[in-house]
């Protein structure tokens, strides 16, 4: 039976369901009405769903969609109606406003709202089961999700009588075409993007296969590049080896200086008192200064810097080699939050009980030891004795009078943890040094809840209590969040440069492989010896100190993330699209490998599969579209382009007004779904970082999105890659473009996209809009680099060749 048919017969017979009009319970409407209604009705499947999904502290009904989720429903108790005002009911485009203006429906509404805006997810819906509004709650187009439209059924006779509407825009058909974003913002159907080449590939993405050699380099990427940074003990000669001071702008960015050094003036502005870091002689001596006197103050010192700068290294560093003799009679607590469980319900417990583990394990101290109580609580004990309990003319009560005293003490953990601490202060005069890590990849309610713990401890603990958090998180509370009522003492971390650190950091871990070799700690039964490994390393690490082109691709696509770059070297180490026996060939021959740049861009695009995919890749497609319109090709590049240009000339924090990015997109032609689409794509893979704020907010360009167009998308190495990933307007061309695989079949399929994309630019200039983008400068440079490649190809078929027909080669003559 025709799916449309089927569904609306099932809606015909939930009609009928003895639970419409029951009151039953929200658990009872999701099983019997909703479930029925979503799987049965509209075309989704079990598969589709993920229910109760736990996520910032609060669970959410139904997420529809996988693997990019296209709305979140809550459902709400059958016996709760959705209140319309006389006169709209039975009309389906209602304001949300209209809605707000019943309490249950706003409460349920603003619900669904924060869950996805928490997610990115697109269009938010609640259901009581027999009635449903679908509202679209995460956008960037400038309109604030409260104040646009909703389409509303007020009943299952309603959505019954209007079945064509209900699967038309809710249907899972509906929502994979985005015909229900196009409705609520009143705009026409756009003709959906031709279908990909990789959905004809059956085997897409596939797998890259690797070596036993490759296998086994990776293995040990992972042992000497990654897992080192993670060890719980980490040694004071990794710390000194791989640390990079913060603060040096990079020399490869895309982005000007202006711009980089943008990113933390802000924060001065907000606090007034902030500092760096570092200076340039080392260690900002204020930073040092405050360590000695921030538990006189008993505020905590905050370290503001982004997700993957460098701030554990950082903290690491001080400790044990800047600080170290400031700190030499310190009890150095650290919680590291990378390690510790996701969900934690009693935040304050829970860091006392790490504080009293760490005691034990790193300084010898047991602080529920039967002695050490009894020395905590040596003026309790006296004035206990003094009591009607403390008679000692019956020793048995009186030991078990006071070790009832004692336990109580015992149960109250945070004070029993600051008596310990004021204990070993007065006794030894060792204060502690209290460190909150890695807090920056919680959720924000998390982190703030974390600094309300730190100052907590810092208020009544002795000692010095430091906190990292990332300053969006910073400014958000700070205006109305958690901070807003602590004076804090702030220092700002800025990135290292990337190629310092991967330097260092192979240079470590050389140096650990040849230690190893003596110490017998080198994994065993790998096709991979010391020496080889040590050649590879020599062959990356002259790539990091020679190649401009290698250290510009690492910094900008990392974004000033240090934790990115080490991944992307991670990447490339053992991939699949490196042949590690060359590598081994010429260090056998008394040379040192010269990394090419596009295995280093193959690793990075790829990854570990065939095929350029999207979801899985840390790179995005810059040419990719939502629409049958070739013209959305140059659309995210001229939207980066132009974002870029604003930023760099508007000076300030570098931000580019949301509303202002729509107005350019439309005035080169395109609708606001096509501008959102590609703007959504563009914050999730890094291009732009949208920064929420009134008026619908605003974009920051970043590195990435800049090296991105106006440097990788010239590379025929990105070319070959989105290829497959890029639907094509043209049917003649569609049809040309094919799934290859040797390099003389792929350099041809280049051209023909290239050329594609030259046809669609004449269409797009011949508007006569201003193009801040130009395509054809890129298309003269790729042109260019596909000749190299070409040129490249055809000198190494002639080698092979020549090995082939070698008088000495095996098989001459035969």
């Amino acid at each position: 039976m025709d799916p449309f048919v089927s569904a609306k017969e099932e809606l015909k017979k939930l009609l009928s369901s003895p639970t419409v009009g029951s009151g039953a319970n929200e658990d009872t409407t999701r099983l019997q009405l909703i479930d029925a209604l979503l799987f049965n009705c509209l075309g989704w499947s079990i598969n589709d769903a993920t229910t109760e999904d736990h996520h910032n502290g609060s669970y959410v009904d139904y997420i529809l969609g996988k693997p990019s989720a296209h709305f979140v429903l809550e459902a709400k108790r059958e016996g709760i109606p959705f209140s319309l005002p006389v006169g709209i009911a039975g009309r389906h485009a209602i304001s949300v406003p209209t809605l707000l203006e019943d309490k249950s429906t706003a409460d349920a509404i603003r619900q669904v709202l924060g869950y996805c805006q928490e997610r990115g997810v697109p269009i938010g819906i609640i259901s009581n089961g027999h009635q449903m509004a679908a509202f679209f709650a995460s956008r960037q187009d400038g309109v604030p999700p409260l104040s646009g439209e909703a389409l509303v059924f007020s009943s299952l006779q309603d959505m019954y009588d209007e079945f064509s509407m209900l699967w038309s825009y809710l249907s899972k058909p509906a929502l994979n075409t985005k015909n229900l974003q196009r409705y609520l913002v009143g705009r026409k159907n756009l003709s959906l993007a031709p279908e990909k080449l990789s959905n004809s590939i059956s085997h897409y993405p596939g797998f890259r296969r690797r070596t036993e050699l490759e296998t086994d380099l990776k293995t040990l990427g992972q042992l000497f590049i990654q897992d080192l940074e993670h060890e719980k003990q980490i040694s004071d000669d990794f710390v000194q080896g791989c640390y990079c001071p913060s603060g040096a702008l990079s020399q490869y960015s895309m982005l000007s200086k202006e711009v980089l050094r943008a990113r933390y003036s802000s924060v001065s502005a907000v606090v007034g008192q902030a500092e760096k870091v570092s200076t340039k002689k080392g260690v900002n001596p204020k930073l040092t200064a405050d360590m000695v006197s921030a538990g006189l103050s008993r505020r905590p010192i905050v370290l503001l810097g982004d997700v993957g700068v460098g701030k554990s290294m950082f903290l690491r560093h001080l400790i044990r080699v800047d600080a170290a003799d400031v700190l030499k009679k310190s009890l150095v607590l650290y919680v590291d939050f990378v390690r510790e469980p996701v969900f934690v319900n009693d935040l304050p417990s829970y860091i006392t009980e790490r504080m009293a583990e760490q005691l034990e394990a790193d300084h010898q101290v047991d602080i529920y030891d039967r002695e050490f109580v009894k020395a905590v609580y040596n003026k309790e004990i006296n004035r206990f004795k003094k009591t009607i309990f403390g008679d000692e003319s019956d020793p048995d009560e009186y030991r078990k009078q006071e070790r009832l005293m004692l336990a109580g003490h015992l149960q109250k953990e945070f004070e029993h943890v600051r008596r310990s601490l004021e204990h070993l202060r007065a006794t030894s005069s060792r204060s502690p040094l209290v460190v909150l890590d890695n807090i920056d990849q919680r959720p924000t309610e998390f982190q703030e809840s974390i600094f309300e713990s730190a100052h907590s401890i810092a208020d009544s603990w002795p000692g010095t209590v430091f906190v990292a958090i990332r300053p969006s998180t910073f400014f958000e509370s700070r205006s109305r969040g958690a901070l807003a009522a602590y004076q804090t003492r702030v220092f700002t971390i800025e990135p290292a440069r990337t190629d310092q650190v991967i330097i260092k950091r192979l240079e470590y871990a050389r140096s650990k492989v040849i230690e190893s070799g003596t110490e017998g700690v080198f994994p065993e039964n790998l096709s991979i010896d010391d020496d080889d490994l040590v050649a590879y390393l020599d062959a990356l690490i002259k790539a990091f100190k020679l190649d401009d082109d290698l250290k510009s691709l690492i910094d900008n696509m990392s974004g000033g993330n240090t934790r990115t770059a080490l991944l992307f070297l991670y990447t490339f180490i053992g991939s699949g699209y490196v042949s590690t026996q060359r590598v081994l060939d010429v260090a056998d021959a008394g040379r040192t490998y010269t990394v090419p740049m596009h295995e280093f861009i193959r690793a990075i695009v790829f990854g570990d599969y065939d095929y350029f995919s999207p979801e899985a890749s840390a790179v995005c497609n810059l040419f990719d579209i939502t629409t049958n319109d070739g013209r959305e090709h140059f659309l995210l590049p001229s939207m980066l382009a132009h974002a870029q240009r604003v930023a760099e000339s508007a000076g300030g924090e570098g931000l580019v007004p949301a509303a202002g990015l729509y107005a350019f997109g439309q005035s080169l032609g395109f609708s606001q779904e096509q501008i959102g689409a590609q703007l959504d794509r563009a914050s999730k893979k890094n291009l732009l970082v949208f920064v929420d704020g009134p008026e619908g907010g605003s974009y920051r360009p970043t590195s990435v999105g800049s090296y991105l167009y106006r440097k990788l998308s010239h590379s025929f190495s990105y070319i070959d890659a989105m290829t497959v990933d890029t639907p094509v307007v043209d049917p003649t061309v569609r049809r040309s473009i094919k799934d290859v695989h040797s390099i003389k079949d792929r350099l041809q399929r280049a051209k023909v996209f290239q050329s594609y994309l030259d046809a669609q630019w004449e269409v797009f200039a011949g508007q006569g809009v201003e193009a801040v983008f130009r395509w054809p400068d890129v298309s003269s440079e790729l042109a260019s680099d596909i000749a190299e490649a070409e040129r490249k190809a055809d000198f190494a078929m002639q080698k092979r060749n020549e090995t082939y027909l070698s008088p000495w080669s095996p098989g001459f003559g035969l």
